[in-house]
């Protein structure tokens, strides 16, 4: 029994020394690598992990930029390790520390306004930058537009440097437009009497189903006078606010002086001396807010050039027979015959000049033909000429006509012959002055004009 004991006692001996050669023969001094607060395993030299570690920092700011975040919190513990649980070369570590990586994150800027995070930026030099472009249009000069101090933010403007993941980050044009197009507020509204949805909506440049959804709780196509409803309306970021000095150059209106002239017939006047406006220079403070005036102030007005007063000579020598006011003369020569009477002429509305057949009827003024008819009824032949400012003449009881409708006429062209068509007694012209189509007291245009009396046109410069 003794010796059973013994030999038990020898090949556990002999079995502790084989386990604990083989262990010896699988392990080493190492060192177990903690990256970040996490166990990555082992290694037997620590420049294989600071290596690997190194690599992966230069690839994160090629890919992300120099301001990329990479935490680099590296442990090592020298301990016996097992050959079989090591990390063996450079890229093996590699790919334990990649493992680690999250979110990429980086050290940029935020913009923000009034409180709110408005855009996210790489860096504090691109979130400047975007402001510097919202500002730029509003600090622009000309010559009769300068700035006053400098443009004014009302609304509170910082940049924050922040840990940004990086897709959240935003391009300086992107971030630029963000600011300039504003943000969506909701805003209360009062309906009125007859407003409808329809008019709510397009007047203030938002969808019928942007209404809707501002309102959830209530039925926006049954709106009455007095409800109370939201309205998302677009608005700034920012309330810019420049105030300039500008100057504006103005023509100063000539006044127009009348004198009497007697060697210048009535009805009739003469430019002595022409006039000249004049000029003034006006310079004022003004304040814009998102570049609409919102107040002028005037500083100063200076007369650059006086202007010069017109002098009219007004005619004032009694006009003959045949000339009428307003550039109007008779058509033709002959013999008045007929001035009041019943019908066309009632209230001294027309004149009948008579003469012999064929005599030359003429423009009483210079004009265009609106009618050229070769059968007006009681009128005959007859021409109608329009002269603008709604005056027209009437010529009747033609007997040729030498226009056509559309053609244009002078003043003393003759445009037809004396004739006794339509309903006529002899050889005479029918002639009248219209303003908008009613007839004209041919004495107010015509004075002196007497039945019996003779009359021949007078044109006069």
């Amino acid at each position: 029994m003794e010796i059973s004991l013994k030999k038990t006692m020898i090949a556990a001996s002999a079995g502790v020394i084989f386990a604990t050669g083989i262990f010896f023969y699988h392990a080493d001094i190492g060192y177990e690598v903690t990256f970040n607060g996490q166990d990555l395993g082992y290694v037997q030299e620590r420049e294989i992990f600071t290596t690997a570690v190194e690599v992966v920092n230069q690839d994160l700011k090629e890919k992300y930029g120099e301001n990329i975040v990479f935490e680099q919190d590296v442990d090592f513990s020298m301990k016996v390790i097992n050959r079989d649980n090591v990390l063996k070369d450079v890229d093996e570590s590699i790919n334990a520390v990649v493992s680690t990586y999250g979110i990429p994150m980086v050290e940029g800027a935020v913009i923000v306004i009034d409180g709110e995070e408005v855009a996210s930026l790489y860096s504090k030099e691109e979130a400047q930058k975007v402001i510097d472009n919202v500002l730029e249009p509003y600090t622009k000069e000309s010559k009769n537009s300068k700035i006053v101090g400098e443009p004014i933010i009302k609304e509170k403007v910082e940049i924050v440097n922040k840990q940004i993941p990086y897709k959240e980050l935003t391009e300086v044009e992107k971030a630029i437009d963000t600011i300039n197009q504003g943000t969506d507020k909701l805003k209360q509204y009062t309906v009125k009497d007859g407003d409808t949805t329809w008019d709510i909506a397009v007047n203030r440049g938002i969808d019928v189903e942007k209404l809707a959804e501002a309102n959830p709780e209530k039925n926006i196509e049954k709106l009455h006078g007095g409800d109370t409803i939201n309205l998302t309306v677009l608005e700034p970021y920012l309330t810019i606010e420049v105030v300039r000095e500008e100057s504006i150059v103005d023509k100063i209106p000539f006044e127009t002086e009348y004198r009497d002239d007697s060697s210048i017939y009535e009805g009739r006047q003469k430019v002595i001396i022409e006039g000249k406006q004049g000029l003034k220079e006006t310079t004022s403070k003004v304040v814009y807010v998102n570049g609409k005036e919102s107040s002028r102030e005037v500083l100063n007005q200076a007369v650059l050039k006086e202007p010069t007063t017109e002098t009219i000579a007004k005619g004032i020598k009694a006009l003959p027979i045949g000339a009428g006011k307003g550039a109007f003369s008779l058509p033709t020569s002959g013999r008045v015959t007929a001035l009041s009477k019943a019908g066309s002429h009632s209230g001294d509305r027309a004149v009948d000049i008579a003469n012999n057949m064929g005599t030359p009827i003429k423009a009483a003024a210079d004009g265009i033909v609106v009618t050229a008819s070769p059968d007006g009824g009681t009128l005959g032949k007859y021409i109608k000429i329009s002269h603008g400012n709604g005056y027209s003449t009437l010529y009747g009881h033609l007997s040729e006509i030498h226009v056509e409708v559309g053609q244009k006429v002078r003043l003393g062209e003759q445009i037809a012959a004396m004739g006794s068509t339509g309903r006529s007694t002899g050889p005479h012209v029918h002639f009248e002055v219209r303003n908008n189509g009613a007839r004209q007291v041919i004495t107010d245009y015509f004075e002196g004009l007497k039945v019996g009396r003779h009359v021949a046109p007078v044109y006069l410069d």
